[in-house]
């Protein structure tokens, strides 16, 4: 499996402002988009969402993974945001989240779509006290090196 650091890129790292959950999921859809060169800017955001319905994301901590499988991509698409305020997002321990990772993943690779999500997870929890304290996107890409 790719390591993080190829899933991800500097530009696909973001600071959201928004005091919601679904705007904040549309900012994230919107630069994985721009980054990607994704057509279907709202078919994206309509399989997060449904995602999301299903149960929320944020599994605590301040801590969010949206993903959702995308049957017009290929390989994973990932995107890292830092909310520095934290955005209520129906969390499992009723906490703001603070730090998002949005994953985008091709329909016919559900075993590596799992192994995606335990090394962001595994990402996430080590790293989340350096991740909240960087306000630069090339620092923080860096520290997908070693995931």
């Amino acid at each position: 499996m790719k390591s993080l650091s190829r899933l991800i890129s500097p530009s696909r790292i973001t600071w959201l402002e928004e005091d919601n959950k679904n705007d904040c999921l549309q900012s994230m859809v919107k630069c994985l988009a721009t980054s990607e060169s994704l057509e279907n800017e709202e078919s994206i955001l309509q399989a997060i969402l449904e995602r999301e319905q299903l149960l929320s994301t944020g599994f605590g901590l301040g801590l969010a993974i949206p993903h959702a499988k995308i049957n017009v991509i290929d390989d994973f698409i990932v995107g890292l945001a830092i909310h520095r305020t934290g955005v209520p997002f129906d969390s499992l321990d009723d906490q703001p989240v603070h730090i998002l990772v949005m994953i985008l993943g091709p329909d016919q690779k559900q075993d590596e779509y799992l192994k995606v999500l335990s090394r962001v997870t595994a990402f996430l929890k080590d790293q989340r006290e350096k991740i909240l304290a960087l306000d630069d996107s090339e620092k923080l890409y860096e520290l997908t090196f070693d995931y």
